[in-house]
């Protein structure tokens, strides 16, 4: 059968190679010459559990690769890594594949895996000999997702600069550091990484000098890290995107926050730390912020900053539910085009207290007069007994918001309430979308929804509408 298919043209084998395993791609080399030679201009190199070991979770669960443990804290049933079949298997099996390489160019190295400082040595030969071919990505993601090993001791990974003394290091550009040490060794002067413009580092040990030292940096991303320091200031004329979440000082949980960015072309900013007075931001084409408000103080000091940004057009703000957004805006919004609001629950609240004030949130609607999109969504949305009347509204004139979409609905009174205010008050209002979905974390795709919504919830809004003569009720979309 290799025969006839050894007879196709270079890119149409080439094409079958890039979609087989390592595990398989290690096995072409002793079909022919020809499939040898193939073999090195594979120049992205995988190597995770599918790659490795087998092609599918079925087959890694029936040879003992993975395997499902109870959780120690809930009864869910959780799937991870069995590192005493995997973890020798994993290192031999990717030693093996760079041994008898004849790869002379490597755009892309990514591993995948539970590994630490017990492999250091033999993830810095793997890690010199991509750099001797002039690497542009590396992805070292030692946390091994999807399947993690919980409450597991580690020792992690210390991922050295020293490595990239070579003069043909300064080919790579994207650097993605998980679960492992930064280690930057006195004096460094960072030549090796003159072309780096993208880096991300997660539940990385790192030292702040190193972040503020890559002045090209395009983008960067700081995810759970240790820091030397409580607060960090960001200065390059490079940085377009930063997202900066979750960070604490080192051998403490004191949170890191930002005070000062003076970036040029910062053009977007997801940021989860503090709003403070002392937040010094010269950043006058950013355009796109994602980040919380916690309390009324630090309301006051976001939207401070909003208006000293002239380019903002697509804000994503965390409020708890207990934030007065009523609050004046004294300046108007001017460039905003996109609202996207999340709704949280303090801690410890009382289900009586959870009643989310959407009348609240006209007040930034009408800060924001060339808002076309306003998204809001209600977290750990539950019935409120008692439910109140709604309440008068200042009249208001909105002539741009075109669409309006309200998720975690579950039939109280206030989500009545807010969907006939728009109605009365945006003239060119398309369609505003009732929903019961919602997640607590935005990045995660698991959706919540409370059966309130489905067994009488959707149903009274509806009737609500149709018994009042609310005008463009047509407008009204109930999921």
């Amino acid at each position: 059968m290799f025969d006839h298919i050894s007879q196709l043209p270079d890119c149409i084998l080439f094409y079958i190679l890039t979609k087989l395993s390592m595990k398989d791609l290690l096995k072409t080399r002793i079909l022919s010459k020809r499939w040898c030679n193939l073999w090195a201009l594979t120049r992205d190199l995988y190597f995770d559990v599918f790659n490795v070991f087998e092609n599918t979770e079925e087959q890694l669960l029936q040879k003992g690769y993975l395997i499902d443990i109870p959780s120690r804290y809930t009864s869910i049933i959780e799937r991870t890594i069995n590192l005493e079949i995997s973890l020798d298997q994993f290192v031999r099996r990717v030693d093996q594949f760079l041994m008898h390489s004849p790869a002379t160019s490597i755009d892309y190295f990514l591993l995948n895996f539970y590994l630490n400082s017990q492999q250091q040595s033999t993830i810095d030969e793997w890690i010199s000999f991509v750099i001797k071919r002039g690497i542009r990505r590396i992805d070292l993601l030692f946390d091994g997702s999807p399947y993690k090993l919980r409450d597991r001791p580690r020792k992690y990974y210390k991922f050295s600069f020293n490595l990239f003394l070579e003069t043909n290091a300064s080919t790579l550009k994207h650097l993605c550091l998980e679960s492992c040490i930064l280690s930057i060794p006195p004096n460094c002067n960072f030549i090796p990484f003159k072309n780096l413009s993208f880096l991300s580092l997660k539940c990385v040990k790192v030292d702040g000098v190193f972040v503020e030292s890559l002045t090209q940096l395009e983008e960067l991303h700081l995810i759970n890290c240790e820091l030397k320091s409580l607060t960090l200031k960001i200065v390059t004329s490079s940085l377009r995107r930063l997202k900066f979440k979750s960070c604490h000082v080192r051998n403490s949980w004191k949170e890191v926050n930002l005070t000062s960015l003076d970036c040029l072309k910062l053009t977007s900013l997801d940021y989860d730390g503090h709003c403070s007075a002392y937040m010094n931001f010269n950043t006058p084409i950013l355009k796109n912020i994602q980040l919380p408000v916690y309390d009324s103080e630090q309301h006051l000091y976001a939207f401070r900053l909003f208006v000293s940004l002239p380019k903002l057009e697509i804000l994503q703000l965390d409020l708890y539910s207990m934030v007065p957004t009523s609050l004046k805006i004294i300046q108007p919004l001017q460039h905003l085009k996109e609202l996207d609001l999340i709704l949280l629950r303090p801690f410890n609240t009382p289900q009586k207290l959870l009643e989310f004030d959407l009348s609240r949130i006209l007040t930034i609607l009408q800060a924001s007069p060339l808002l076309q999109k306003l998204s809001v969504m209600l977290t750990y949305p539950e019935i409120i007994e008692n439910q109140k009347v709604a309440r008068d509204v200042e009249a208001f004139s909105h002539e741009e918001v075109k669409v309006i979409e309200l998720s975690g609905c579950v039939g109280n009174w206030y989500e009545i309430e807010f969907a006939m205010n728009i109605m009365k008050y945006a003239n060119k209002l398309e369609r505003i979308v009732l929903s019961p979905y919602w997640r607590d974390i935005v990045e995660s795709l698991e959706w919540s929804s409370n059966i309130a919504w489905f067994q009488n919830g959707r149903q009274r809004i509806s009737e609500k509408f149709q018994s009042e003569e609310v005008v463009g009720r047509e407008k009204l979309v109930l999921i």
